[in-house]
């Protein structure tokens, strides 16, 4: 039987000051990739891909553009983009096994990065990005969004999601605002909405357009 309880156990409890934390990742979604979708819906009810498509909706309606799904996972937020119509996706992720799994769900292209390095992506390479659930527990910084508006065209669109335990107290709510005043990006949408519902959390989702 397949033990689930690292991924759930971790997720939490994960520090970005911890110098082995990206060998801890890649430990957590190795074990739960098999159970990753069910646990998102049975236990976490997890609404973030969903929400976060409808928004980017939105704001993206010409449907060709070439978007890359960063920190993709098993690729539900692919099987939103699919349901609306969108045909021109890749996706990145830290773990080959929940790659492995985002097969077949309406990517383009599926490779290995990590965001709190430099992608394996060249400058100025797409139309928009979404980041679903990566802004979070021990995963990745605001520091890092310097590298999502490297990889994404100016006047592209980025769409992510930060789990509201961090927005304050990682200092996403600060970098946002300081990259607005720099003319790095422009907000067009910030909110707080439903995030997993089974655990009662909510989610700050934004939209911001490159400079």
């Amino acid at each position: 039987m397949i033990n689930n309880q690292k991924g759930l156990k971790y997720y939490d409890n994960l520090d970005l000051s911890k110098s082995k934390n990206e060998d801890e990742l890649l430990g957590v979604y190795k074990d739960w990739a098999l159970l990753y979708d069910k646990d998102n819906d049975d236990l976490l009810g997890t609404v973030s891909q969903p929400n976060t498509v409808q928004i980017f909706h939105e704001h993206i309606k010409d449907c060709k553009l070439k978007i890359i799904d960063v920190g993709c996972g098993t690729g539900l937020v692919g099987l939103e983009l699919q349901n609306l119509g969108f045909s021109n996706f890749d996706g990145i992720d830290i773990s080959q096994e929940m790659i492995d799994i985002a097969q077949g769900r309406g990517y383009n292209s599926l490779f290995i990065g990590n965001l709190n390095k430099l992608l394996p992506i060249d400058s100025n390479s797409y139309d928009a990005a979404l980041c679903v659930g990566v802004f979070t527990h021990g995963h990745v910084g605001p520091d890092r969004f310097s590298e999502l508006v490297r990889i994404v065209k100016s006047e592209g669109i980025i769409c992510f999601t930060i789990n509201e335990d961090v927005y304050e107290s990682y200092g996403f709510d600060i970098a946002i605002k300081r990259l607005e005043t720099e003319n790095v990006w422009e907000v067009l949408d910030i909110k707080k909405h439903d995030y997993m519902v089974k655990k009662n959390v909510k989610g700050i989702y934004c939209v911001v357009k490159v400079t």
